[in-house]
């Protein structure tokens, strides 16, 4: 297997980078509040990704005019596969020992689409939030496969390029290739703009929309050491690198409109700490040199590989497990990605592997092979769970999982709903409002029951993360375009009443305020500020009580309980540290003064110390926070006879 020609000096401070990227992406995933945009260091794998195959395939290219595809990509695959292929295996066996019956078939599928290396596609098709799909252990691995499909367009860009000439050697040949990246990327970075807007999980998990990052980092190993920064300004451009990265790490978050205009930052400052540290001697780089950086940066892979499977496993056998559970777990992850680069990447990398014994045309059929066995393995294993929970009492906890009322009404975190989002009787000329969050929707059942059944139109605006409360302190701008559209829009329905529901805990318990979290007193004011508009329009306001957070899966509690797994608990919660007084309070305070009446269901959803998550063959969750739409339509005659009443009390004041 040959090697590209002029293999670049190893640089320390690159290697480090790389520690300091995979330290901020595990850190993140096991929720850091002080990093919330970890997620930030994926960028900056992508950069440097672009400009170690830039660099080696332009090489190629200027030394022999086209580019050894079969070369390339059997080295990919060599460097890559191996370990993948080991953990996504191992990480079946996890999934079919110790999680949920109901939960094995999905994670299956998964596993299926990884090994085919189509993983983000998969999760981009089924509209997957990044951010709130913590029960799938190969949720990370959407990243390898953007990284996998540039490997294999990338590299035919160059073939392209030899072909046209463009690896002559007449003084412009790396002019006309950083014209071809320059025009590459700015289609990629607009599309990524467009896309975060209209489709924002395709922008986030799509390789068209990344490249973008990928011919940043080309561009640079096409310039790299032509224009050396020297001294001062060395250490001058990579403090600003690592600023620039840590500044994203500490200020983005789940509301951070994803990637669009906010991954320049990182992208960016990766760039300019590959450029300062081409001249060795500045303080950030002998920084990113040390010893334990480096060392992390050797084995980013194999801990990137390992730690979100083992994290996953550590919140199935206890849901409780907080951030320093998941840093243990992530601890243990980076045991065995020594132990997967000692035993496995390391014996490939130095030619001592089993693969150096297969002939070089043949290696990358092998690992081709491979993936498309595991992924055959993985398919059988979806269809059998599948068709066991199918046929066992698992199935109405898998039931439970999906029990939503059926609407188009969802505005998720950058798009807005496009439906009529009317329910009830529609016919109606008498209308209510439903205004909120995920918490007003899984109201809607019993809403639109109430309204079938007592004639009245029921008007839905549910926006996912987005409160009713007028809280800019939150960060999420597209949040707070969308509730003053809606609000400007009740007040012009003048409707009989406006119900309103949010999860109460965007309130911060100890009062700290963060990028998703604010303080007692924004919380109460934000509410007021709505309240207040609505209700001084003379529409009377009616303010629906925070429900129950369990604190664990329902349904995937219900399921492994039932399946009699390691580690299985009682399916119960205590009320007192389900609910949150404090917020409570600050809606109490809200509304005093105003035409607001109140409405707690919590009583009809646990009466007791000690709460169950059944009722009469109901399930009540349909996760820690979120009530079925079966349980919610259970609820629609006490529900609606309190609305009636707040609405009498709200008119009243």
């Amino acid at each position: 297997m040959g090697q590209p020609p002029d293999r670049p000096a190893f640089r320390p401070d690159i290697e480090g980078l790389r520690g300091i990227a995979i330290l901020l992406v595990v850190l993140f995933h096991a929720g850091v509040p002080a990093l919330q945009g970890g997620f930030v260091g994926v960028d900056v794998f992508f950069v440097l990704s672009g400009f170690f195959i830039t660099g080696m395939l332009s090489r190629e290219l200027s030394a022999n005019g086209d580019v050894d595809i079969n070369a390339f990509y059997t080295r990919r695959a060599v460097r890559l596969m191996p370990a993948l292929l080991v953990t996504l295996l191992v990480t079946l066996g996890i999934v079919f020992w110790f999680y949920a019956p109901i939960d094995r078939g999905a994670i299956a599928g998964e596993a299926r689409a990884v090994a085919l290396h189509a993983g983000n596609v998969s999760l981009a098709r089924g509209g997957v939030d990044y951010f709130h799909a913590g029960d799938n252990p190969l949720l990370h691995t959407w990243s390898l496969a953007v990284e996998e499909q540039f490997y294999l367009v990338w590299p035919l860009f160059f073939l392209a390029a030899g072909v046209l000439g463009f690896a002559k050697d007449d003084g412009r040949a790396t002019n006309r290739l950083l014209v071809a990246l320059a025009t590459v990327g700015a289609l990629s970075f607009f599309a990524s703009l467009w896309l975060t807007s209209v489709s924002q999980p395709w922008a986030f998990y799509g390789m068209p929309t990344r490249i973008w990052e990928f011919a940043l980092g080309g561009s640079l190993a096409l310039v790299a050491g032509q224009r050396q920064a020297r001294g001062p300004m060395s250490s001058v451009l990579q403090g600003a690198g690592l600023a620039m990265i840590l500044f994203a790490a500490v200020s983005f978050s789940r509301a951070t409109a994803y990637p669009g205009v906010a991954a320049i930052f990182p992208a960016l400052g990766t760039c300019l700490l590959i450029l300062g540290g081409e001249s060795p001697g500045g303080i950030v780089g002998r920084i990113l040199g040390t010893r334990w950086l480096t060392w992390l940066g050797r084995v980013s892979y194999a801990w990137y590989l390992w730690h979100w499977p083992l994290v996953g496993l550590g919140a199935v056998l206890d849901p409780g497990i907080g951030v320093w559970g998941k840093l243990a777990w992530s601890a243990g992850a980076l045991v065995l990605a020594w132990l997967t680069w000692r035993f496995v990447e390391g014996p490939v990398r130095n030619g001592n592997s089993a693969l150096e014994r297969v002939p070089s045309h043949l290696v990358l059929p092998a690992a081709l092979a491979g993936s498309v066995v595991v992924a055959v393995l993985a398919h059988g294993a979806m269809v059998a769970a599948d068709r066991y929970v199918a046929g066992s009492a698992h199935r109405q906890f898998a039931l439970a999982r999906v029990d939503r009322k059926d609407h188009g009404c969802w505005a998720n975190t950058l798009e807005d709903a496009t439906g009529p989002c009317e329910f009830g009787d529609v016919n109606s000329p008498r209308t209510v409002v439903l205004f909120g969050d995920s918490h007003a929707e899984h109201w809607l059942g019993a809403m639109d029951r109430y309204g079938r059944e007592n004639g009245l139109k029921v008007v839905v605006m549910v926006k996912g993360g987005c409160p009713v409360a007028e809280v800019p302190e939150l960060r999420y701008r597209e949040c707070t375009r969308y509730r003053e559209a809606m609000v400007q829009r009740i007040i012009a329905m003048r409707p009989a009443a406006a119900i309103l529901s949010s999860y109460d805990h965007y309130m911060s318990v100890d009062g700290k305020e963060s990028a998703s979290r604010v303080t007692r007193e924004a919380w109460r004011d934000g509410l007021r500020r709505t309240y207040g508009r609505i209700s001084n329009a003379g529409i009377p306001v009616v303010a629906v009580r925070g429900t129950p957070r369990t604190w664990f899966d329902v349904p995937t509690c219900l399921s492994r309980r039932t399946a009699q797994l390691a580690g299985a608990r009682a399916c119960v919660y205590e009320r007192a540290q389900s609910l949150l007084p404090v917020a409570y309070d600050a809606q109490t305070e809200a509304a005093r003064g105003l035409r607001v009446g109140f409405v707690d269901m919590n009583d009809q959803i646990c009466a007791t110390a000690w709460c169950p998550v059944t009722r009469d063959g109901i399930v009540l969750f349909t996760d820690d926070n979120h009530l079925t739409a079966t349980f919610s339509r259970s609820m629609a005659p006490v529900f609606g006879e309190r609305i009636t009443r707040a609405v009498e009390t709200a008119r009243s004041r």
